[in-house]
This record gives C-alpha cells, structure tokens and sequence, in this order.
C-alpha cells in the first residue's frame, strides 16, 4: 500500500467516525436510493411479494435475511406500494438500528418508538424523555406527519393515552394569533410541564413577564414567545446552553409532557379522584390486613393530593383508571404495511416483559403501593396477535424456526449474505473489490457523503479499481464495474442471484484493538466486549448492584449533553443507568435456567455486599498422608509417603512406615510435585520416589 493512500485513508476515516456514531444514515436522493434498494425485489424468488397484498397472499413469511436485509425489503415494499409503513421489532436497539436503516434507504424521516418505564414511586424528579419521544412518534404517526415508524415489541404493548386524547391534548400557536398568556400558561400545565425559572429540558416552562418560554417534546429547541398584551409580538426558537434565540418560527406544537395526565381523564380530575375513593372504600372494608388498611390510606391521600391540584409524579399507578384502554397500535393507519421483525422473538420478548412487569406489580400491592392490575398496563402478545391480523402483515426472519404468530399463506427464502466487516483494512477491501469485479459483478460502494467519496475513489484508483463517482446514483453500474456514490446502511449486503454488492465505508471503521490484561472473572460470569453481546432481557451482573436484567442503550440529556446509557432493571421498579463508557463495570450472568430461575437483586440492599464479601473455596490440595510425620535427627519433618493399594499399577506393596527424611532445600526443590492440582496417581507416586533417590538424604 502507498504511504499517500494510508494517509487518505485515516483522513477517511476521521470524517467518517462522527456520522455513524451518531446513528443516522445521510441520504441525499430519495429516488437514487430506490433505485439501489429497490432490487431486493428483482430476486426471482421475491418479485411476487409486491403483488400478494392484491392477490391475498398475506401474511407472508419471508427467510433468509439478516438485519440489514430485513430492513431492505421493508424499504422496497414501501417504495413499491407507497404505503405507511410499520415495523415491529423485538427490542429498543434492533428498532433503532432498523430506523437508522429505512432513513438511508428511504431517504424520509422515520420516526421509532421505543419502552419507557412505569413510575410507581414518588419521586423529586424523575427523567420522562423516553415518554416524551413516545409522545412525539406517536402524534406524528396520527397526524401523519411521519409515515414510517419502527417500534419495540415492548413499546408497542404498554398503554397510552388514546389517539383522541392527544390529539385535543396537543394545541397549536400560531405567530399572528391572539392567545391571553394565562390561558396558555394554564393549557402547559394541564399538559404535565414543570414550571422553572430557567428552561432546561422538554416538558419546563418559564414566564418573566410577557415573555413565555417552553420546551414541547415535538421540537428539538425550546420556543420563546413575547406576547404584547394577548397578541404574539414575536415568536422563535433559542439555544438551552446560551439561552439566545436561534431562529424565528410562524408556528409551534405543543404536546403533552407525559403519557399519565389525571387533567386528560374522561370526566377530569374530579370524577378520577371519586374512582379512586371508591378502590379504597373496597380495600377499607378488608378486615385483619394491614396492607390493605395501609393501601386505602394511601389512595384517600392521593385523591385529596389531586382535589388540591398537586400534580404526582407517581400517576403512572392510576394509569388505567385515567384512560380507556389503547396502545402504540391504535395510531397506526388502517392501510399502512406491517413487517414483523423476528416474528418469534418477538413473541419472546413480548411474554418476558409481561412476565416481569406483573411480578413487579405484585410486589408493590404487597407493600400496600399500587392497587391496579398488571394488566390494565400492557396489551397481551396474542391480544397483539389478534389485531394485527387484520393488517397486510410480512414477517422477516434469518430462519424458518419454529411455529409463526400468524399462519402464513406465502413462504419465501431470498438468497442474500451479510458481508462482514474489514475492521479498519482498506488493502482487504480493495482485494475483495477485485475479486467481485472478476466474478462479473457489479459494485456499488456508499461512502457517508462527497468529500469522503472522492478520497475512496482516489484510494482504489491507486489500487487499480476504477471507480466512477455518482453525487446522485441515477443507474446502476454494468456487470463488472464499480461505482461509489453518497450513502450509508449499517453493512455490506451480497445478493448473488443478482451479481449485486453493496458495500459501505463503514466497515473500515471498525478496526480491533489491543487487548490488555484484564482480571478474572468469579464464575457463571463473562465479560461483555460490546454492546451486540447483549440482548434486551439478558441478565448482567453489575460490580456494585448485583443481578439485573439488561434493558437497552438509552440516550439521556446530562449538564447539556445526549450521551448513552446502559439500563438494568433490578428488582421492583429499580432501575440503573450505567453510562456507556463504563460498561467495563457490567458483565453478563451465564448461571440459572429453567430449572432455577434468577433471582434479581435489589438496589440499595445487603444481599449482594453478603454475596461479594462470601470467602471463596479454597484451592484444592493434596491428599494428606496416612502415615504421621516424623522428625529426623536435623530437626527437618519427615515427608511421608501415602499408602497405596497392593499391586496397584506398577507401584509394590507399601506401609505405613515413612521413608527416611530428605533434606529442606529438596522438600523446597520438591514442592511444585506435591502441590499439583491433579489426583494423587501411581505415575505421580513413582515419579516421587525416583527424585528422592536422587536427592541426598540428611543422613
């Protein structure tokens, strides 16, 4: 490799490290990306897919794909139909990573809905920016400001608020209307948002005069409005760090600040706070059980809390009373395409956060904390199941395993390969280039965008791969030719029936790096190199906390800044957020099973400090002499020899009586043979016995 190219290749792959980590494919021509992504569906084995939604082939199930691909044919299917698009996933980071996917390909925004947590606790302040991205998803898919969304199995079962809700919930200002302040003022609270002197974070508003600040979850900048009187003098978007204004707007959205709002409820706050008193009447009258009495207190408090226009930051345990039952499903349209991501894991998955969801909730009722059911907040798996098969439904999986949630009436299996990473080596790229080039395939490299796309161009032409460059991929290069163009997708994708491989600059950027030496591990425990070893569900141990189950990356906004986190789940309701550059202090738990389940820690107990300070057994050592020990006339102690079995191996007859003593340099000498780990053999024995004739005796 020339110097001048190493030289690019680094300046290459600097660009390139600030755009994947932020997740979010660039895309400059929505229709040169149909035109690539587009030929999924030129396979001979999937052309038919486009058409079963007229000819009654759905739900179809379709094999043989990876991430990658599945996220392929979901973006084909969208282009071919024009349909809204909807993508169930079996986690939080496969939804994501899908979406990254679908906005590269698609080249439109697609929105993701993810899991948030219940609270149940009152607490001081309790984050809500995983509500408040739900929010947001949600009314855009309603009001159809966004057609495509992805979303996790465990999102999509966990009640809301009703389309309706939200929609007369979330009101609009417009810059030349007329609006009093205090009716807007009194609109944001309704709306959940925390009054503050200085606005920070979504869902705080702050009013010094006639100038009114806020932050709406729709938004990705607090808006300031100068009200002259009632009229809107000015109106404009500012920056949280500088508190400056950024730009002016005409017109703004705000929406509810979280999902749990007792002011939305049918009836309002007053005949929610008569539901409540009515359950702890029902509880009263349960004699001889404190947690009962204990509960009924509980709830009368709360009702009286609301009368008096305290807002709880616990309202999540009245969530059922507050709305009708309805869920992420409700919002999606009627004729909208759904793929279902990993059919089975799904179901899996579904199942596991039901499952832990109700012990949690039992556990509170038995501390006299909640009084609802487990499930007046989530929608069963096949509930789910049901409802979805009223919709035009593909299900994607790499295998055909096992038994599908809906019978399909199409099987299909698309030969398709994932290509795999160069881990920073440019040289092994450039061969592999070569050799589809050979194989009269045509080669389409997407690079994160112009700049970065030349400097790759220039790369291979020094290699010898010539290389058109395309600002706007208008057609596909010829059988045999290579072009690159600006783009990006998570890998490589190989479909061999089609001679078609797409490659990405990102798979120069993961290049490996030096291992240093790192402590064992106790046992039932092994060390987590990335975050790809763990699935949402898994069980980790955390240095400090104990056994928890592993919930997902999840972005939060600290001292200004978005940085990610590690979510566990502990006993309860307990939660942790490990940030992402410590993940060297969580591991995963490889012990339990079926057969014996694990048991989650609890933050904050003595259990796992007990577990931690238990001393370990010691090591293993050899078996003691029959024979008692002796002294010799040097004051050295006699080393015994064991007793063996008459005509055992090749070894004779032997006593009790200990041989003559050797000297303390040849017991030191002789150490490493007595402290051996293994069992105590007769070829051990013999090898004993022929270093002691060796070694001079101390008489």
């Amino acid at each position: 490799m020339k110097t001048g190219g190493i030289c690019r290749l680094f300046f290459l792959c600097a660009l390139c490290q600030k755009s994947f980590a932020s997740g979010r494919a660039q895309c400059y021509n929505e229709r040169a990306m149909n035109i690539l992504f587009d030929q999924i569906l030129e396979n001979k084995e999937a052309a038919a897919l486009p058409g079963l939604l007229e000819s009654g082939g759905l739900p179809a199930l379709v094999s043989g794909l990876s991430a990658v691909h599945r996220a392929n044919l979901a973006a084909a299917l969208r282009g071919r139909s024009g349909l809204p698009l909807f993508v169930i996933c079996p986690d939080d980071t496969a939804a994501e990573n899908f979406a990254n996917d679908l906005r590269a390909m698609l080249g439109e925004e697609v929105a993701c809905l993810g899991m948030r947590d219940f609270t149940f606790y009152p607490t001081e302040a309790a984050s809500r920016q995983a509500e408040q991205r739900r929010i947001a998803a949600l009314y855009a898919l309603w009001t159809g400001a966004v057609r495509v969304l992805t979303a996790s199995v465990s999102g999509l079962i966990q009640r809301t608020l009703p389309p309706e809700t939200l929609e007369k919930a979330a009101f609009t200002i417009d810059a030349g209307g007329s609006y009093p302040i205090e009716d807007v003022e009194d609109a944001l609270l309704r709306c959940g948002y925390n009054r503050t002197v200085q606005v920070e974070g979504p869902g705080q508003f702050a009013r010094r005069g006639g100038i009114l600040d806020f932050f709406s979850p729709a938004d990705e900048e607090p808006v300031r409005i100068e009200f002259w009187g009632d009229e809107i003098d000015s109106m404009g978007r500012f920056d949280v760090s500088t508190q400056r204004r950024t730009e002016q707007i005409d017109r703004c959205v705000i929406l509810p600040a979280a999902e749990t709002l007792p002011g939305l409820s049918v009836g309002g706050a007053d005949a929610l706070c008569r539901q409540i008193e009515s359950y702890a009447d029902r509880y009263a009258k349960r004699r001889g059980s404190d947690s009962a009495a204990a509960l009924a207190a509980t709830l009368r408090g709360d009702a009286e809390r609301m009368r008096a226009g305290v807002i709880l930051s616990d309202a999540d345990r009245y969530l059922p009373l507050v709305y009708s039952p309805a869920s992420a499903l409700d919002y999606i349209p009627g004729d909208a395409l759904v793929i279902l991501d990993q059919p089975n894991r799904c179901g899996e998955r579904a199942r596991d956060y039901a499952r832990q969801l109700g012990e949690d909730i039992r556990e509170l009722q038995k501390k006299a904390q909640i009084a609802m059911p487990a499930e007046g907040y989530f929608e069963s798996w096949d509930t789910l199941v049901r409802r979805l098969a009223d919709y035009p439904v593909y299900m994607a999986d790499a295998f055909t395993v096992g038994r599908s949630p809906l019978p399909p009436r199409t099987l299909c299996s698309i030969p398709a390969k994932q290509l795999p990473s160069y881990a920073g080596s440019a040289q092994a790229a450039a061969e592999d280039v070569k050799i589809y080039l050979k194989q009269d395939c045509r080669v389409v490299v997407l690079a994160g965008d112009l700049r970065r796309a030349k400097v790759l161009q220039e790369y291979f032409k020094e290699h010898d791969i010539p290389a058109l460059l395309y600002e706007k991929l208008e057609k596909l290069p010829r059988n045999g030719s290579c072009c690159i163009s600006v783009g990006a997708i998570s890998a490589g994708v190989e479909y061999p029936g089609l001679k078609l491989v797409i490659l990405t600059d990102a798979q120069l950027l993961r290049a490996g790096k030096r291992k240093a030496a790192r402590k064992k591990l106790p046992p039932k425990q092994q060390r987590i190199e990335s975050y790809a070893d763990l699935s949402v569900g898994d069980y980790v141990v955390h240095e400090k906390h104990g056994i928890g189950r592993f919930a997902g990356i999840v972005k939060m906004q600290v001292d200004g800044f978005e940085k990610d986190y590690v979510k566990i789940s502990y006993a309860g309701t307990d939660s942790l957020y490990v940030p992402a550059t410590q993940l060297d202090l969580v591991t995963k738990y490889t012990g339990g099973g079926e057969e014996k389940p694990v048991r989650l820690s609890k933050m904050g107990g003595a259990e796992w400090a007990r577990t931690r300070s238990r001393p370990r057994a010691p090591p293993k050592r050899w078996p003691p002499s029959s024979s008692p020990s002796m002294r010799s006339g040097s004051g050295c102690p006699a080393t015994p020899f064991p007793r063996t079995a008459s005509g055992s191996g090749s070894l004779r007859t032997t006593s009790a009586t200990p041989r003559p003593t050797t000297s303390c340099a040849a017991r030191r000498r002789s150490s490493g043979i007595w402290r051996r780990p293994s069992p105590w053999t007769g070829s051990c024995a013999g090898m004993w016995a022929s270093a002691k004739r060796r070694w001079p005796c101390g008489r």
